[in-house]
């Protein structure tokens, strides 16, 4: 359902909050109440795919609260995992500006929260708006050199250092502090790890446990808890000596 006219305090409320994103706040007030007319919420809960590989690309959108997950199939076969996409993370771009399909599944990995923006609303609202546009080929860029960071540290890097570097990495995306300890609390599981490691669901299993063991880690359910994420980053970084 769209967001009525009528909905005043949330659409003022969305209007605040995006008007203060890095790219989205450089539309211009009234062409981002316009795209808001038009916008419309989605809900997701844990797992659903929010859409998949070769789909039509009709809509940008704008994750709100909750965490999804961008995979693909690698050449060998198994699925990648691209980015994992928080609050704030605008994503499903691709397919619009360039008209094809989508080239990546877009999975909630917890309960989400999304807006659907229109694709044409938005391309007209970014040839309009040239700041907008040249923040969203930024966030494309930083996109594509994460990405590439992580393809290189799949192809080069022992195990171990893979998955010290993938959780320190996690960990940034939301930290939660509790005095020296970090927690990753996504939703992600062994597999997800898998697809962001290139490593086998036994392999992570196997190394998150002895970490466990060495009480460098610990694990409850998909929350994985940094205890000394210090010695992850010695680590992680160890492989670039």
């Amino acid at each position: 359902m769209a967001i009525r006219p009528a909905d005043v305090t949330d659409r003022a409320t969305l209007l605040e909050r995006l008007s203060r994103h890095r790219m989205l706040g450089l539309v211009g007030r009234t062409d981002l109440q316009n795209l808001l007319q038009s916008a419309q919420p989605r809900t997701l809960v844990a797992r659903q795919r929010l859409f998949a590989t070769g789909d039509a690309g009709s809509a940008v959108y704008v994750v709100l609260s909750g965490w999804m997950k961008l995979s693909r199939e690698g050449p060998a076969g198994r699925d990648v995992l691209l980015e994992v996409a928080g609050a704030g993370t605008v994503f499903g771009e691709l397919a619009v500006i360039c008209g094809e399909p989508r080239t990546a599944d877009a999975t909630a990995l917890t309960a989400s929260r999304l807006l659907a923006i229109d694709g044409r609303n938005m391309l007209a609202t970014l040839r309009q708006n040239p700041e907008a546009l040249l923040g969203l080929v930024r966030m494309l860029s930083e996109r594509l050199a994460r990405t590439r960071t992580q393809m290189e540290d799949m192809m080069f890097l022992p195990a171990e250092a893979r998955l010290a570097r993938a959780l320190t990495r996690l960990a940034a995306l939301e930290p939660h502090e509790d005095g020296q300890v970090l927690r990753i609390d996504l939703g992600l599981s062994q597999r997800d790890l898998g697809e962001i490691t290139g490593l086998s669901r036994e392999s992570i299993n196997k190394q998150l446990s002895h970490w466990r063991d060495a009480g460098f880690i610990g694990l409850q359910g998909r929350t994985v808890t940094l205890v000394n994420s210090a010695a992850l980053s010695e680590i992680a970084d160890a492989a670039d000596l």
